[in-house]
């Protein structure tokens, strides 16, 4: 194949030279015809002007003289000439002497010099008229331009013969060898081409140097890619045993959420119901079958599809009563058709949530009473607190201090004091509203923070039922029954401030006060001024 696409290079080679050379010895012959042809009618006329030259002193005179003897010597050496057809000698007056047929001649084959005087400068006495045979001046030209013409096509064909003879022989030949050679060169082999010390130093020389540096190269890079195929096969067989066995749930879905490809850790995530939704004959997409979550799980899929990097977001699953969360990282991918698709990558962190949940819990409530601790408390107090400042919302801060509660202690033990504290925290628990924050502030000590209505006219009744709720009696673990009061002080947001701790401050002043007077009452800050004194 490789020796007859050469030959067919060549051919078209020979066919272009050739033809160049055709058209520039064509256009050379025409030209050189022209500038030929135009020449020998310039030499031919140039003769006859001088020959005329010659003899126009003579016929000057004969015509000064009217010597028509000497005229006609005169006309008939102009004659004489093979280029002449007719001559005329004429004077101002008459004709001096005549050679030839002058009738139905065309000016422009005439050729008209006028005679001067030779005695009076300046002075025309006559006229030499000269029928000149211009159809024999353009055969001879013509004759002489081809013959011209034949010179030089002959020579281009020969040079056109010397120069195909000499490129089939110093390249079409030594290319078609070249060929010859590549075409039994077995990549892998080791083979390489060849040449004779004559081309060692010319272009077929480099261009086989070039060859078989090519074909090490090939060599290199296919052994090169073997190596690298085996390296992608052990890595894509490393990759298919991560992906089946990695606990973790792996999936490919496209932008709709229909699923593409996934692990068998996906499924068993996900759930067998849910899979067979999601691989039945009317599919559904992952976002359908999430369920409450989808919104969340579509939003953070086209979140992914519209940057760069990947997505985390946890989805609560419920499932027949049960709670889980899984965690999830979407990441965009581009598929082999240039297509955008996502990888879904699920962890199941129910564990770790309960697990963090416990200890939320466990950090921010009392383990007595259930009631959040010290800390917890005056963070959430203070959240609702700056939410508050930009808002029309009245706080009551309830400060309680129980009253007759360490000779329970002393009396009955440490344990009926801790069983007197878990039965008041379990009634305040069930009486209070969901968002008021009831904290365990010390040993005996319950600080309350309450949403107030009516502007702060309900605080009155809000402590009365707590005072009531705190003496109705206690059953002790011995079936003994017993009673403890409480003194309640409180503080109003904003109207005996905006600090926490002002709030804290006052709730407990008006706490120690009501203690110092009458036990199981409370005192009143609705009037600010009250703490002022």
């Amino acid at each position: 194949m490789l020796i007859k696409f050469f030959d067919r290079i060549a051919t078209r080679l020979i066919f272009s030279i050739t033809l160049v050379a055709t058209l520039i010895a064509s256009i050379s012959a025409y030209i050189f015809f022209e500038r030929t042809y135009n020449t020998e009618l310039e030499q031919s006329r140039t003769s006859l002007q001088q020959l005329v030259q010659a003899v126009s002193h003579t016929a000057a005179i004969a015509t000064y003289l009217e010597d028509m003897v000497l005229g006609k010597e005169v006309i008939e050496g102009i004659a004489a000439n093979h280029l002449v057809k007719a001559v005329e000698l004429k004077s101002d007056y008459k004709l001096i002497a005549k050679r030839g047929d002058m009738s139905e001649v065309r000016e422009e084959d005439l050729m008209r010099f006028s005679l001067k005087s030779p005695f009076m400068k300046g002075e025309s006495v006559g006229e030499l008229i000269v029928n000149v045979n211009y159809q024999l001046i353009k055969t001879y030209a013509e004759k002489t331009a081809l013959e011209h013409v034949v010179l030089i096509t002959l020579y281009s064909l020969v040079l056109i013969l010397v120069i195909m003879f000499l490129l089939k022989h110093q390249l079409i030949d030594v290319i078609n060898g070249l060929a010859g050679k590549l075409h039994t060169i077995t990549l892998g082999s080791g083979q390489r081409i060849e040449h004779s010390a004559k081309h060692a130093h010319d272009e077929v020389g480099l261009l086989v140097a070039d060859i078989n540096r090519l074909l090490n190269s090939v060599e290199v890079t296919l052994d090169r890619e073997r190596y690298l195929r085996t390296e992608v096969e052990e890595l894509e067989r490393r990759f298919r045993g991560i992906f089946e066995q990695t606990s973790g749930g792996i999936a490919l879905i496209d932008h709709d959420g229909y699923l593409k490809v996934h692990n068998p850790s996906f499924e068993k995530i996900v759930g067998l119901e849910r899979m067979k939704r999601l691989n039945a004959d009317h599919k559904e997409s992952l976002f359908s079958v999430i369920g409450a979550e989808a919104l969340t799980l579509q939003k953070a899929a086209a979140q992914a599809l519209s940057g760069a990097d990947p997505i985390s977001v946890d989805l609560e699953i419920s499932d027949n009563g049960d709670i889980e969360w899984l965690h999830c990282v979407i990441t965009k991918m581009i598929d082999d058709d240039d297509v955008p698709i996502l990888e879904i990558v699920i962890q199941d962190v129910s564990e770790r949530r309960n697990r963090e949940y416990s200890f939320k819990i466990q950090a921010e409530l009392d383990p007595l009473t259930g009631l959040y601790n010290r800390r917890a408390g005056r963070e959430k107090i203070q959240t609702l607190l700056d939410a508050s400042k930009k808002r029309d919302v009245e706080y009551a801060l309830l400060m309680i201090d129980l009253d007759n509660f360490k000779p329970i202690n002393d009396q009955y033990g440490h344990n009926a004091g801790d069983l007197v504290l878990t039965t008041l925290a379990d009634r305040f628990t069930k009486h209070v509203r969901s968002d008021d924050i009831v904290i365990r502030w010390g040993g005996d000590e319950i600080l309350m923070f309450i949403k107030l209505k009516n502007n702060g006219l309900d605080i009155a009744s809000i402590t009365q039922k707590l005072v009531s709720l705190i003496q109705e009696p206690i059953t002790l673990d011995n079936e003994l029954t017993v009673t403890v009061g409480a003194s309640i002080g409180n503080a109003i947001f904003p109207l005996n401030g905006f600090d926490l701790d002002l709030l804290i401050q006052r709730a407990d002043e008006a706490m120690y006060l009501i203690k110092s007077q009458v036990k199981a009452a409370y005192q009143d800050n609705t009037n600010a001024n009250d703490l002022q004194a």
